[in-house]
């Protein structure tokens, strides 16, 4: 692998350190772009919104789709306490 190759896979991965696990799920290349919106505007979704899953609920769906995904993972990005508020 050549030394641009590397770096460029190098700088990747440490971008995606700013990623939780629950948003790293839409970064999934076997996702297609609908299914990447429709779990974005989950993701977003407050109690009572229409497209509103609670974590449990999303955390099943998700691991029924083979994902490696808590409750608590997605509770503690709904609630801004993961890696992906880290910078803000």
């Amino acid at each position: 692998m050549a030394l641009a190759e590397r770096l460029k896979v190098a700088n990747q991965n440490y971008q995606n350190t700013f990623l939780c696990k629950l948003m790293k799920i839409t970064l999934d290349e076997k996702l297609s772009k609908s299914d990447v919106d429709a779990l974005i505007k989950i993701i977003n979704s407050r109690p009572f919104d229409e497209a509103h899953v609670p974590n449990v609920r999303l955390s099943q769906a998700l691991r029924e789709e083979g994902y490696d995904i808590s409750a608590s993972a997605v509770d503690r990005h709904r609630r801004g306490d993961c890696s992906c508020y880290r910078l803000k």
